[in-house]
């Protein structure tokens, strides 16, 4: 018995085709070229931005592929990638830039999700951010390797790592929704932690964002008395503020170390802490005329230190409202502190990638340390979640405590009594 069949395709008649169990190597091959989209699309924009400064600047010598390849150190520097020039070595990650990258990563990887749904297609996350982490990292290895000169030359090693990390954290933002469940082997605490943590970390990064707001408001005239005092010109000038904005995020990190009470150093033997400011010549950057002045700061500023403990205490709280947390006190308590260990990771990492050289000499030492850095915010923030736990359970006590309340006799009969929660 022969089964119809059509002509022109060879397919069933009933025009009805198996799809297959799962996505093929060719489903995840325009990863690649979704990686190779994401590093084009913002390092052509500052490779562009290189050229313009150069034709404005009637005074450099330099050739195009030296300023091109500026812009591709500029790239890797965003990477977390340190760039060794003439005399000394570039640390300081310009945050901005990374999270521009880390937009690019995910609107690339966006694009795929959305052939992948038209074509009615599985989305392995895993092996989706595997190709996609890899063909990232390898292009940023490659640009390390093609952009080193005698004035400036990336790690390799470095590259590779940040240029994976960063496509990392953009493709697991653009794949979230299809974000399999932790393994079985994860601890619950961990489970339990991972949330609360990320929201105070994000709550921190905000009180930073918002201190050197306030620092550039109280400082405005000094900054553009810096700005003026440069005379960069229109062109120039416009370029000095795009750098000077993605600059503003690593920033906010330094902001971070000094609410943790640890601060930040704008040179080697400086420090900008809650309860000094020390301070030696600084680089002709007009958002550091934003500092505080040099000598020692109102007993008040310490109450900055209170906030990552508050933000540790809210992040437990709404987690705990959304989730409600199994387990008893203890396993409650254990969940607080690993929340605060994993705050303090997170932290370390950020303050690695916005402190380090930029430069010899003095400025071989600029930004927050990162592990101090850490310890102190996961403290605090551990401190906050213990504290919300513990209040938590007090409250939850007390509402469950019952009243007795015995009413006069009124003679009709035995005293009565109300109970009440």
């Amino acid at each position: 018995m022969s089964s119809a069949t059509s002509p022109s395709t060879g397919k069933p008649a009933g025009g009805s085709t198996r799809r297959p169990a799962g996505p093929t190597a060719a489903d995840l091959l325009p990863l690649l070229t979704a990686s190779l989209r994401a590093v084009l699309t913002l390092l052509v924009p500052i490779v562009a931005v290189c050229v313009v400064g150069w034709m404005a600047s009637v005074r450099s010598t330099s050739s195009l592929a030296a300023v091109a390849r500026v812009g591709a150190d500029l790239w890797l520097l965003g990477h977390g990638s340190a760039v060794a020039v003439v005399g000394g070595t570039v640390g300081i990650a310009p945050l901005g830039i990374t999270a521009l990258a880390a937009a690019s990563a995910h609107r690339a990887v966006r694009m795929w999700l959305r052939d992948q749904a038209e074509a009615g297609r599985d989305v392995p996350f895993w092996r989706g951010l595997g190709v996609f982490t890899a063909g990232y990292g390898v292009l940023a290895l490659l640009l390390a390797l093609v952009s080193r000169s005698g004035v400036g030359a990336a790690s390799p090693p470095a590259s590779l790592l940040g240029g994976c990390l960063v496509a990392g954290i953009g493709g697991a933002w653009a794949l979230r929704a299809h974000r399999p469940p932790l393994p079985v082997a994860v601890p619950g605490v961990v489970t339990t932690a991972l949330r609360p943590a990320l929201s105070a970390v994000a709550g921190l990064l905000a009180v930073g964002a918002l201190l050197v707001t306030a620092a550039l408001v109280h400082g405005r005239a000094e900054v553009l008395a810096l700005h003026e005092a440069l005379g960069p010109g229109l062109v120039g000038g416009a370029l000095l503020t795009l750098a000077q904005v993605l600059l503003l995020p690593t920033l906010a990190v330094w902001g971070l170390a000094w609410a943790t009470g640890v601060g930040f150093a704008v040179g080697t033997g400086t420090s900008v802490a809650p309860g000094a400011t020390t301070l030696d010549t600084l680089p002709t950057l007009p958002v550091l005329g934003a500092l505080p002045t040099p000598g020692p700061t109102p007993v008040l500023a310490w109450a900055a230190v209170v906030l990552p403990v508050l933000l540790g205490a809210a992040a437990w709280t709404l987690h705990a409202r959304r989730t409600r947390p199994a387990g008893g006190v203890l396993r409650r308590c254990a969940a607080a502190l690993v929340t605060g260990a994993l705050s303090g990771l997170l932290v370390a990492a950020l303050a690695a990638f916005a402190g380090g050289p930029a430069g010899h000499g003095r400025m071989s030492d600029l930004g927050p340390h990162a592990l101090l850095t850490g310890a102190a915010a996961g403290g605090e923030v551990a401190a906050g979640a213990l504290l919300a736990v513990l209040l938590g359970r007090a409250w939850r006590a007390w509402r469950g405590t019952t009243l007795v309340v015995t009413l006069p006799d009124s003679g009709d009969g035995p005293p009565r009594k109300l109970l009440g929660e």
